[in-house]
């Protein structure tokens, strides 16, 4: 209460009326985000469940921590968008033609750095997890580099997911996730059976990898359909 009365003695938090126009807009970008929150965690949490039931949890003990270690391109990848993505909007907002293809250029040689970045994982994955979880969890190459590239995936996906979020097409963004989280599930199930712990990672690679194809494919008829339209 003290720390709330010096606040508003000191004018540090200003009230004033927000539009209905305002209110709206932000309810109309906000609302469709709902569900992506349901596909996220259908991606990255609830199979969990699945590997656990079929595969035991000895076996995903280790799914889990190849996966944690993963996680940490999250928190790089989550970085470097929001740092990206104010100044992207508005080198948007400028609508120059030039400026955009000079923006998908850089955005493509990104997109080979991460992919060479995630070759080293499928010949050297298993020695990192060994050096940092312990020679208790010696897993395979292919299953570490398959994760990690899930994870690189999830990175392109952001990269080009502002564009989505530029032109305000929230609910486009949802149904993608969740697209991808119900074919991910499907994957998951059917891959850990016949596969084991191989199977759980190649479906969570696959998942990503389908998301952000989705959202490439997305963007580009939503820019392509937006130029159409100021070009009238």
């Amino acid at each position: 209460m003290f720390s709330t009365f010096i606040i508003i003695k000191n004018n540090w938090l200003l009230f004033s009326c927000v539009s209905l126009a305002i209110i709206k807009d932000i309810l109309k970008v906000g609302i469709p985000l709902v569900p992506h929150s349901i596909g996220i965690f259908i991606l990255v949490g609830a199979d969990k469940f699945i590997i656990g039931k079929i595969l035991g949890l000895t076996t995903i003990s280790s799914y889990l921590v190849v996966f944690q270690i993963s996680a940490v391109f999250i928190f790089v990848f989550d970085a470097i968008n929001k740092s990206y993505y104010p100044w992207l909007f508005e080198k948007l907002n400028e609508n120059n033609e030039k400026t955009k293809k000079k923006l998908w250029f850089l955005t493509y040689i990104y997109f080979i750095l991460l992919l060479i970045i995630s070759i080293f994982f499928f010949f050297h994955g298993s020695t990192l997890i060994t050096l940092i979880a312990g020679k208790n969890y010696i897993i395979n190459d292919s299953i570490v580099g398959l994760i990690f590239l899930g994870q690189i995936f999830g990175g392109m996906y952001l990269m080009i997911n502002n564009y989505l979020f530029y032109e305000k097409r929230t609910s486009l963004i949802s149904m993608i996730t969740i697209i991808s989280g119900t074919i991910h599930l499907l994957l998951i199930s059917l891959f850990s059976y016949y596969f084991g712990i191989t199977g759980a990672a190649l479906s969570f690679c696959l998942s990503k990898c389908l998301q952000f194809l989705l959202t490439w494919v997305k963007v580009y008829k939503t820019t392509t359909l937006s130029l159409a339209s100021k070009g009238e």
